[in-house]
């Protein structure tokens, strides 16, 4: 097994709650939570492979592979305690996948934005993507040299489709980004809240709320204030309270 990356805080003895980031972020954007948290469990927090300190896989992950590494990765760090998941994004997406699995270690999953799910598109949002997507076929087929495609990628692709070039993670968010969990939160048993910015256009709320009506045992919240990234800092305060009111059950 590769090494990973991973900061701790708290008590050392306290119930362990687990922070996974998201596409292209590190451990670092979960501090602000975790530090509000500290006083009452054991933190770790990771940086996932590809991202941060941990070097990336060999070969093209999904977020299978992930949730098994992750699930292998815990086991060897903290034996067979169960833990609490909380996942922002891309981080949700693995945390959804390992809460599916059967005989689960995820005890009470919390989802930040979590991404994971397909929203139905209108036929002419399905026409206009076909559209664009040909477009950028035809003009990347025509490029004369690398730094051609990369200013094509700019106009047609997503900020993460760039930046997972600039990685070297692409193979990899191409493997996940097409990925549909619709079908599988439905065996997640763990409580699962669900937490998301209203202004959000990343991982807009509609996402939240097909994970909601899709996982028996789940509480959605929308916080209006909020963005993709903006629910880390200036709403960290949500996400701690959800945790604490956890950690707090848990001890009664």
């Amino acid at each position: 097994m590769k090494p990973i990356a991973s900061v701790e805080l708290g008590q050392p003895d306290g119930l362990v709650v687990v922070f996974a980031h998201g596409w292209g972020r590190t451990h670092a954007d979960f501090l602000p939570v975790a530090e509000l948290i500290a006083g009452q469990a054991r933190c770790i927090l990771f940086d996932l492979p590809g991202f941060g300190d941990t070097p990336r896989p060999d070969d093209a992950w999904d977020t299978h592979d992930y949730a098994d590494y992750m699930r292998d990765v815990l086991a060897e760090k903290i034996g067979d305690q169960p833990y609490i998941w909380v996942g922002h994004s891309f981080g949700a997406r693995v945390g959804l996948r390992l809460a599916a699995q059967p005989n689960s270690p995820i005890s009470q999953l919390v989802v930040v934005a979590g991404a994971g799910v397909k929203l139905p598109r209108s036929l002419w949002q399905q026409l206009r993507g076909q559209l664009r997507s040909v477009q950028f076929r035809r003009k990347k087929a025509q490029a004369a040299d690398q730094t051609q495609i990369i200013e094509l990628e700019k106009i047609y692709g997503s900020a993460d489709y760039i930046h997972s070039r600039e990685i070297g993670m692409r193979d990899i968010f191409l493997q996940t980004v097409k990925e549909d969990q619709s079908n599988d939160v439905g065996r997640i048993i763990a409580p699962t809240h669900l937490i998301y910015g209203a202004k959000d256009t990343a991982t807009p709320p509609a996402e939240g709320r097909v994970l909601h009506a899709r996982i028996p045992n789940s509480v959605y919240i929308e916080c209006p204030a909020f963005d993709h990234l903006s629910i880390l800092t200036r709403g960290r305060h949500q996400i701690a309270n959800v945790l604490k009111d956890i950690l707090t059950e848990a001890r009664t």
